[in-house]
């Protein structure tokens, strides 16, 4: 195995057989934005073997000053292609793939069919429905992330709780959570503090370690500095 890991296997938690099992695993990121702009980059810097990346939208200039992986010479083309790129000159041992059409329920089951963990770093409510769907039929780990204004969240949906999207918000507030993001700002920084948040846990249920939101919504105040966990009652 590349030296490039060693730092992860000198950590009792991960060792040589956590980082074997990061090199077999295959994750799916959903949107390649400011959200899974920065979680892409650290699941591929950190060995995942086989990555995922769809986004079916392409690179504007407003962009750039939270989705760092692009350029100016990006604008205009696909994300999800750009992305993979760069993360590819990062990490040229691992799998990545890229899907550049929008997830709808017509393809959503034979693009995720591969994977076995999913990341939503969507930014509207009916594609956060379509993956909650189709993670608590086929059993798979969701791991949810959202940031608007100066605030963030992350949760583990499907995991070990069994909790679902629908016990953290109804559909009128996704809905809700939808308007905010096309009408309000957003804090750059704040996108990749829960990004790099969401990549420790998904490093954490990967290597078989007590997931801190696996149950529970992290929420981030970055105006304020503080952040806090909300239990997630069953429905």
């Amino acid at each position: 195995m590349s030296t490039r890991y060693n730092k992860h296997i000198l950590l009792e938690e991960i060792g040589l057989l956590g980082q074997q099992s990061l090199a077999e695993a295959k994750v799916l990121v959903v949107g390649a934005g400011g959200l899974g702009n920065p979680l892409a980059t650290y699941l591929a810097a950190m060995g995942i073997g086989q990555l995922g990346i769809a986004d079916g939208d392409v690179v504007e200039e407003s962009n750039l000053a939270r989705q760092f992986a692009f350029t100016v010479q990006d604008l205009g083309k696909p994300k999800a292609e750009c992305l993979a790129a760069r993360l590819r000159q990062n990490n040229p041992a691992i799998r990545i793939e890229t899907i550049t059409s929008f997830l709808s329920s017509d393809n959503l089951d034979s693009i995720a069919a591969d994977y076995t963990l999913i990341c939503d770093c969507t930014d509207n409510a009916g594609s956060r429905l379509l993956l909650n769907s189709h993670c608590a039929t086929k059993h798979k780990p969701l791991f949810y992330t959202a940031a608007v204004g100066w605030e963030a969240y992350a949760s583990l949906l499907h995991g070990k709780q069994g909790i679902g999207l629908t016990q953290l918000f109804s559909e009128e507030a996704l809905r809700g959570q939808e308007q905010n993001c096309a009408s309000l700002g957003i804090a750059a920084p704040v996108c990749g503090q829960i990004a790099s948040f969401t990549a420790n846990e998904v490093l954490k249920w990967i290597c078989q370690l007590p997931v801190a939101i696996d149950g529970q919504l992290f929420a981030l105040d970055g105006l304020s500095g503080r952040s806090r966990f909300l239990k997630i009652g069953k429905s």
